[in-house]
């Protein structure tokens, strides 16, 4: 057997969690061949095959399963350890790292923090962006917020908000089609979500309309549908707080109809005890609670 390079085991760690060549190699900051080079070196030194390929992407073979299982503490050690000494970049800032929804992230959060950096120089925040996906694991990262509870693992969870989803359309869209009327959409162009695990409320109603409207377009990214309805492509399924602040746009049914979404946080155990990291769960809690009622679509 020849000898293993311990750094190869975060590269078939990241492959494990990812499901894929592309998203380890995005996770880890390099290419897929390299990925891909590193597997192969990996299972040279340990004298298995880890992984196999089929149509949804790369698979754990029984060995490779094994392998994980036995890494996972030693993993989670690593990423306790980590967070309690405080990982920095050059300059000495502390690095802490969140997922959260795409929408979210540019709607709601990223425009506030340069304030948060203003009262907490230092802390330097990385956002890895999401559909709302609830995660597997955290892994490396700090805290996690997605649409759905996590279930699994040593975690704090907690509710943040409740997310409001509405139909939305443009003005010039309705005048030129003139089906909607009496609360029918009577053919109307729709522009839908697709990909929706956890949307799985607007989903849903969109099931229900889908016969009434012609479907021209799905996406999962919720700044393309309501770029699309601001051109006056058709109507699209969006979140209250992104399309009540657009200008333009005409609200043709909320939330009780179409339904709402929770917004949960997740976090190790361990981020109680780490200062900086409960600083920006602190950010969080009270950036969601102050707009309640907004995020709820509760009111424009």
């Amino acid at each position: 057997m020849m000898a293993m390079n311990w750094d190869d085991l975060r590269y078939a760690l990241a492959v494990s969690e990812q499901g894929s060549l592309s998203a380890a190699a995005e996770s880890l900051g390099v290419n897929a061949s390299t990925v891909l080079r590193r597997i192969a070196a990996l299972e040279q030194a340990l004298g298995a095959r880890l992984f196999e390929r089929d149509r949804t992407g790369y698979r754990l073979t029984e060995e490779g399963q094994s392998l994980m299982q036995s890494l996972q503490p030693v993993q989670e050690r690593i990423a306790s350890i980590t967070r309690s000494y405080g990982p920095t970049i050059e300059g000495g800032d502390v690095v802490l790292r969140m997922s959260a929804p795409a929408t979210l992230s540019s709607a709601l959060i990223v425009p506030r923090m340069g304030q948060f950096r203003a009262n907490h120089p230092g802390l330097m925040v990385e956002i890895l962006t999401t559909h709302g996906t609830v995660p597997v694991k955290l892994g490396m990262l700090d805290m996690a917020l997605s649409y759905g509870r996590q279930l699994s693992g040593d975690l704090i969870v907690r509710k943040l908000a409740d997310i409001g989803y509405g139909l939305y359309a443009s003005p010039e869209l309705l005048s030129r089609h003139k089906g909607y009327q009496n609360n029918r959409l009577n053919g109307l162009p729709l522009i839908g979500i697709c990909g929706a695990e956890p949307l799985d409320a607007p989903y849903q109603w969109q099931q229900t309309v889908a016969r009434e409207c012609q479907v021209i377009l799905q996406t999962d990214d919720a700044n393309v549908r309501l770029s699309a309805a601001l051109s006056g492509v058709g109507l699209a399924l969006l979140p209250c707080f992104l399309a009540d602040q657009a200008p333009g746009l005409t609200r043709l049914f909320g939330p009780e109809t179409v339904g709402r979404v929770e917004l949960w946080l997740a976090t190790h155990k361990e981020a109680r005890h780490v200062s900086s990291l409960r600083v920006l769960v602190d950010f969080l809690v009270k950036l969601t609670r102050d707009r309640r009622q907004r995020l709820a679509g509760e009111g424009k």
